[in-house]
């Protein structure tokens, strides 16, 4: 009987988790990317720029950056400027905080999230205006924010087939991704250039049950650089991209 049993075991797949890091990062300070950003594939309606930031703590934390800002209307919104803010361990890669911050025609909202130390769940402090509150999540696996979760894949093999699940920390929300990598190469063009580039295709479920699954796709280059190329998903207004315009 004991037999079925663990020849059972030694064929399920692994668990979808993480995949390991390769080494050291193919990124590094001083790092800048900037992206258009669209609306329905086309109507481009602002920017997105990333950066890595000198390390803190005699170089045991890393800081990570993205910008946002609408340079058109998007939808009913006029005005849009938004910040997030990921300290990651220069070891691990592993988010350590994370914040967020925007200013939608004034309104002013944020989201501050501590990952360590690491417990059974994770607390996000939110502000809406005057308004602040508090939502806890179960933590399902490994938890990284959206700034975080681009640069950890880019320190991967990234290889065809591999899997990627992960709680996750973005727009305000706490999701649970589930996703992998597509087969083979591709050739893809963006604004700075044309590149072969490996896709990963996923999805995002609120952990809170609400609305709907938003897919995801994220394309990097496939050389050693692991450039973030593109990002495409869904919000409430339809599809949006973010396409690279400048890496430096």
């Amino acid at each position: 009987m004991l037999a079925p049993i663990l020849a059972f075991l030694l064929a399920a797949p692994p668990a979808c988790t993480l995949p390991p890091l390769t080494g050291r990062p193919p990124w590094h300070p001083g790092e800048r990317l900037r992206m258009e950003l669209s609306l329905l594939g086309s109507v481009k309606v602002g920017e997105l720029q990333f950066s890595v930031e000198r390390p803190l703590s005699n170089g045991a934390v890393i800081p990570l950056v993205a910008k946002a800002r609408n340079t058109a209307r998007f939808g009913p919104l006029q005005r849009l400027v938004a910040v997030g803010l990921s300290w990651v361990d220069s070891r691990t890669l592993r988010p350590e905080r994370y914040r967020e911050e925007a200013d939608e025609d004034g309104r002013r909202r944020s989201i501050d999230v501590r990952f360590v130390p690491p417990g059974p769940r994770v607390t996000l402090e939110t502000r809406d205006g005057s308004r602040r509150g508090t939502a806890v999540f179960d933590r399902q696996g490994e938890a990284l924010d959206a700034l975080s979760a681009v640069y950890y894949a880019r320190a991967t093999r990234l290889a065809a087939g591999d899997r990627l699940c992960f709680d996750l920390v973005a727009n305000g929300k706490y999701w649970r991704f589930e996703g992998a990598v597509a087969s083979g190469t591709e050739r893809f063009e963006v604004p700075a250039g044309r590149f072969e580039a490996l896709r990963v295709e996923g999805k995002a479920r609120r952990a809170d049950g609400a609305g709907k699954a938003r897919a995801i796709w994220i394309w990097y280059s496939a050389d050693a650089r692991r450039i973030p190329l593109a990002v495409v998903t869904e919000v409430d207004l339809g599809m949006v991209s973010a396409k690279l315009e400048e890496f430096r």
